[in-house]
């Protein structure tokens, strides 16, 4: 912190590696409002070199069509000697690309919430001589690559106890671990007490009708429209007056394909989705993969979860989290999906209302605030 500045500088890196990691920075700098001076930086995607800055645009296409090429680099990635050796290699080439920037911010403090943004940014501060406290938000839940944990960082914030297990395994002191959740936002919480019709009229959607919120994450992971048809049709056949919002993410192709349906129910298709926080509070029930940040914003607004697919390896551990919780249910498959939220949205089922419940008590809404809280603390002590 220069002299007479009154607030610290922060760095927040992200990545466009699916929505999750931008939506947690996002809750990251909503907390530090008025509490520091906040740069974002996407050293990956910005000013990384080819190929690394294609890894982004390469992410979807990746676990969409070939899952098992990610489940390989999962395995790859399991372990620590590997991980080192390809932080090693890859830091000469990217060095005189992203250090600039980086350096530039002149950080007191820094945030990453991505797994390969630690070694490298770490690396380029502590050569350049910087003592700027480190801080890693671990954005994988329960089964988080081996990746995000780099024991000389100086505090790693991981999401639940199975995570604590993994960053302890991985030779991280456990004065440096903690357990405070996903960062949120403020408005996912506040989506829990909206009335639901009120928050459907406010979308343009009939009040009156329960809405089924259907999403793939920010890049439209999933098969979307066969799991669209196919809870259509059921809604229609056994008579459920419901209505049905895709969330296709940037994927356009996808977006084109939903459009162009004939529907038996109505349907809205959308986009990418800045303000998710409205949709959720609109929704009886979320059908969507197990993103960690998606599952994180479904608790704390009170909507419970069919997870319909995971990404192999870092969302493996999402699904077992949630259903072992009662808070949702895994079914990929689309038929047996489609019966089942439309049993729950029958008249007089009490599933669906035991269930958000459930889902609730598993939010953590402080979760950005009280990481914030943990960080500033540490660099108050450093000062």
């Amino acid at each position: 912190m220069t002299a007479g500045s009154a607030l610290p500088r922060v760095c927040l890196l992200v990545a466009n590696t699916g929505a999750g990691h931008r939506s947690a920075a996002r809750s990251l700098a909503e907390a530090l409002q008025g509490l520091a001076h906040v740069t974002m930086l996407n050293l990956l995607d910005d000013y990384a070199p080819f190929p690394w800055n294609t890894m982004s645009t390469a992410y979807g296409p990746w676990v969409n069509y070939t899952p098992w090429f990610w489940r390989l680099l999962y395995q790859f990635g399991a372990s620590q000697d590997r991980i080192t050796f390809l932080e090693r290699v890859n830091y000469r080439f990217v060095y005189r690309y992203v250090a600039p920037p980086l350096l530039a911010a002149e950080p007191d403090l820094v945030f990453t919430v991505h797994p390969l943004q630690i070694t490298i940014p770490l690396r380029i501060l502590r050569s350049a001589g910087r003592r700027t406290l480190f801080v890693t938000v671990v954005t994988d839940p329960v089964s988080p690559p081996l990746a995000w944990f780099r024991p000389d960082v100086d505090l790693c914030v991981v999401a639940t106890p199975p995570a604590q297990e993994v960053a302890l395994a991985s030779g991280l002191d456990p004065g440096k671990v903690r357990v405070l959740g996903l960062p949120v936002r403020r408005a996912f919480g506040a989506a829990a007490e909206r009335p639901k019709p009120e928050a459907r009229a406010g979308l343009g959607l009939q009040p009156d009708r329960p809405l089924i919120l259907l999403a793939g994450g920010g890049v439209g992971i999933g098969r979307l429209l066969v799991q669209a048809k196919a809870i259509a049709g059921q809604l229609a056949a056994d008579g459920v007056p419901a209505q049905l919002a895709i969330v296709s993410g940037r994927n356009e192709p996808l977006r084109r394909r939903l459009n162009a349906q004939a529907w038996p129910v109505p349907v809205i298709v959308l986009g990418f989705v800045e303000e998710m926080a409205d949709w959720l509070a609109a929704a009886d029930v979320l059908i969507t993969k197990a993103g960690p940040g998606t599952l994180a914003e479904a608790a704390c607004a009170g909507v419970p979860v069919i997870i319909t697919g995971f990404v192999p390896g870092q969302e493996t551990g999402n699904v077992a989290w949630f259903a072992q919780h009662h808070a949702g249910v895994y079914e990929p498959n689309p038929a047996r999906a489609a019966a089942l939220v439309a049993g729950w949205l029958k008249p007089g089922n009490p599933a669906l209302g035991e269930m958000a419940k459930r889902t609730r008590a598993l939010a953590q809404p402080e979760a950005s605030a009280q990481i914030v809280e943990a960080a500033l603390g540490l660099l108050g002590q450093q000062e």
